[in-house]
């Protein structure tokens, strides 16, 4: 769910910038607007990779409970980080309605919270190290 409402973010911040003008160029020839895009894709991939590692883990029978809320815990934050890029990208427009991105925003807080908020997934991933340690 991260990953993805991640992804849709950056794609609809990267179609935005490409059109919306500014000194007579588009935003996205900007560095910061590029900077941010990359910051973007670049954790987008770091969580879905993080994802993968996770499921190919649990797929071979082998145990990745701190594996999975690892990827459960990045992604989530990962995805908060990227909806306040988007939005920041889109300007004002990122709080109206009609752009979407403000809901990209409402659905990416909810994965902290949903399904083990990200300070009981990192309180697994340490339990788990602990575990695997001694």
């Amino acid at each position: 769910m991260g990953v993805g409402g991640a992804r849709a973010g950056l794609d609809k911040a990267i179609e935005y910038a490409k059109t919306r003008t500014q000194f007579d160029q588009p935003i996205i020839m900007f560095e910061l607007i590029a900077d941010k895009i990359a910051t973007m894709a670049t954790e987008i991939e770091a969580a879905r990779l993080l994802t993968y590692r996770a499921a190919d883990l649990c797929d071979r029978g082998i145990k990745c409970s701190a594996e999975a809320a690892m990827a459960k815990w990045y992604s989530s934050e990962m995805t908060n980080r990227a909806a306040y890029e988007v939005i920041q990208i889109f300007g004002g427009y990122g709080y109206m309605e009609e752009y979407e991105v403000e809901r990209m925003a409402r659905d990416a807080r909810l994965a902290t919270i949903g399904a083990g908020t990200s300070e009981i997934m990192k309180m697994l991933i340490a339990k788990d190290i602990v575990k695997r340690t001694l």
